[in-house]
């Protein structure tokens, strides 16, 4: 469609590429070389914007040969980036991965959110070795640590730290109320949790067309924190839901794409995330959103040009 326009960027003396052409291309690149190159990039492209970030897995349906293939990313939802990634590997899972992940982040005055599965002493103990802190939501998954919070917050008299927010849209409405308490005395004698300072709950209440749902989750943190900070930070923890993992299975389409070779469905999962990372960096007002931004880019090389020249010179 473009093969005049893009001739100038590119030698393309013996035509267009052919789909086997990519494939073998991309089998054959490292995805932990191709991921430095990536890492290496967003660090170049500009600093941190926040202290929050987000540690959270997805699976690439129809990944894989054997398996769908699963990757936990660390997601900085101000700078709308993903600064590390780490594949879950075979006969493992994301307890292994993260701490691996966390390896590669500069942990020092950060805040590292992870849902259950990150409530491991020593995952905590590396974040706080690390100069970090951390804020981790709780289930049933560390024996009675998350009913010995859940009991302890049930009474009002043991939450001074009290906060509320509340949100309208999309048909919906929702009602965030946090709960916080610094009396973890009790609770170290039983439970030894490397760094605690903290425990909280957030309720969220929502009205959508007519019903009401709630739910409640519980955390623990090493961070001193108030009630407030705590809804700021639970509420910012899915943004890698919303702003990362929704956008390459709506906008990009990951998990409709068949890729089998674990070599390249790796590859084109962080050129998913390297493309995003352009992308949300050269929107303008002008782009209503990330896919429209795609398809002003599909229709005019020229204007694709523009937008990797904004990035290069960002």
């Amino acid at each position: 469609m473009h093969f005049k326009e893009l001739s100038k960027y590119f030698d393309l003396s013996g035509g267009v590429p052919s789909h086997d052409t990519y494939q073998r291309f991309w089998n054959a690149i490292s995805p932990t070389q191709f991921r430095d190159c990536f890492m290496a990039f967003v660090a170049s492209l500009q600093k941190i914007y926040s202290e929050i970030i987000s540690v959270d897995g997805k699976t690439i349906r129809n990944s894989g040969k054997e398996k769908p293939l699963h990757i936990v990313s660390a997601w900085c939802q101000n700078n709308q980036m993903v600064f590390a990634q780490e594949k879950v590997r075979e006969k493992s899972n994301e307890i292994k991965a993260i701490p691996e992940l966390l390896k590669k982040l500069d942990l020092v005055g950060k805040i590292i959110t992870i849902d259950a599965v990150g409530a491991q002493r020593d995952i905590c103990q590396q974040i706080v070795d690390g100069g970090g802190d951390y804020v981790i939501s709780l289930k049933g998954n560390q024996g009675t640590l998350h009913e010995d919070v859940a009991l302890f917050l049930e009474d009002e008299a043991n939450t001074p730290f009290q906060h509320e927010e509340n949100d309208k849209g999309h048909g919906r409405i929702e009602q965030r109320v946090a709960a916080v308490s610094h009396d973890i005395d009790w609770l170290q004698e039983i439970h030894k949790w490397p760094g605690l300072k903290a425990v909280g709950k957030v309720t969220a209440t929502v009205w959508k067309k007519g019903k009401k749902t709630e739910e409640t989750r519980y955390y623990i943190s090493s961070l001193q924190l108030d009630a407030g900070q705590l809804n700021n930070i639970a509420r910012k923890h899915w943004g890698i839901e919303n702003q990362l993992h929704w956008r390459l299975d709506v906008v990009f389409n990951e998990d409709k794409a068949c890729i089998r070779n674990d070599n390249a469905a790796e590859n084109m999962d962080i050129l998913r995330k390297w493309a995003l990372a352009i992308l949300v960096k050269a929107k303008d007002k002008k782009d209503r959103s990330v896919k429209s931004l795609m398809r002003r880019n599909a229709m005019s090389v020229t204007h694709l040009a523009k937008c990797l020249k904004t990035i290069s010179h960002a």
